[in-house]
């Protein structure tokens, strides 16, 4: 079987949930059409307002209405060119920072917003990497902690003087309240990185993709016969 040669969170999510699954979809590229993208493709709509209105190309609209004064202090912060927004992050299986869509692009990663907070002598020190969340908080805390993680390495590769990193979620559908944020140091960071990068070489090194099937693992899997399209053989 052919490699999955790059990987995300969420391929990361999928490989480690059924190999099996993440083979049909990032190998194969199965159509996952037949399924509902109701929740999706809201998120996607409001990240794009979100992203127009801090670009001031868009107006402020009902879904961020919960964030008004976070999401003004970020455009004013966007004209003065202290706020990377929507850019796409590409990494080498050595982690230097290279392209998207490069051939040597092994990690991919994404952040709503990346905003540059203190420096010193010119030099980026502090940060604040946020994402914006439209789904439910709670029951996914584990979940939104490590994806937290990978930003946090992300963002202090890329800027090699950034000492301290604020790592934020924002649950647009809930609230202020609802925000986590946690601090990271750039020497816990790179503590986290040997446990992602085993993980991320199993999978984009692995020639073997059995399944494991379960009723949890299979109740939302697109290929499986509950909410899918039923073409898995292993489906339960």
């Amino acid at each position: 079987m052919k490699d999955i040669t790059a990987w995300s969170f969420s391929r990361l999510k999928d490989f480690e949930s059924c190999a099996l699954k993440a083979y049909k979809k990032y190998v194969e590229k199965k159509s996952t059409d037949h399924m509902d993208r109701t929740a999706a493709d809201r998120g996607t709509a409001i990240h794009l307002e979100a992203e127009l209105f801090v670009k001031d190309k868009g107006p402020f609209t009902e879904n961020l209405s919960l964030f008004e004064d976070y999401f003004e202090l970020v455009k004013g912060e966007f004209a003065s060119g202290t706020v990377e927004l929507e850019e796409n992050w590409g990494f080498t299986k050595d982690w230097d920072v290279t392209g998207w869509w490069d051939d040597d692009v092994w990690c991919r990663m994404k952040l709503d917003n990346c905003r540059h907070r203190d420096f010193e002598n010119g030099e980026l020190v502090s940060a604040i990497s946020t994402d914006y969340k439209t789904g439910k908080k709670y029951g996914n805390e584990v979940s939104h902690a490590q994806q937290g993680q990978i930003y946090a390495i992300g963002t202090f590769l890329r800027y090699p003087t950034l000492e301290v990193l604020d790592v934020e979620f924002i649950y647009l559908d809930q609230g202020p309240k609802a925000t986590t944020k946690r601090t990271v140091t750039r020497e816990k960071a790179m503590k986290f990185l040997p446990s992602w990068n085993k993980r991320a070489l199993a999978m984009t090194g692995a020639t073997d993709y059995p399944p494991k099937p379960n009723k949890i693992t299979c109740m939302w899997c697109e290929f499986g016969p509950q909410h899918g399209d039923g073409s898995c053989d292993w489906g339960v």
